[in-house]
């Protein structure tokens, strides 16, 4: 798995739902809903934070579940299977 992928994803999570907060552990495994990092609206908004950091991704709705999108492992491998490479 890509270190800068993960890397960009978890600076998107950090800035758009912990203010940018460096010391918070989010690790890649992590769940980001029951660690209360974010809810089930929360992945709307964080689909939306991802799309505008790649350029040219869209997630269809289906997609923003907490299966696809519930640990920033789960994020990079269906930024990958959309096309993202870093």
């Amino acid at each position: 798995m890509s270190e800068a992928l993960l890397t960009r994803i978890k600076r998107v999570v950090r800035d758009v739902f912990l203010g940018g907060d460096e010391s918070f552990p989010l690790e890649d495994q992590m769940s980001l809903l029951e660690s209360g990092v974010l809810d089930s609206m929360g992945l709307v908004q964080l689909a939306t934070a991802l799309e505008a950091e790649f350029p040219g991704l869209k997630l269809p709705d289906q997609e923003i579940t907490h299966e696809q999108m519930g640990t920033v492992a789960a994020i990079a491998a269906l930024l990958r299977r959309r096309g993202v490479t870093l």
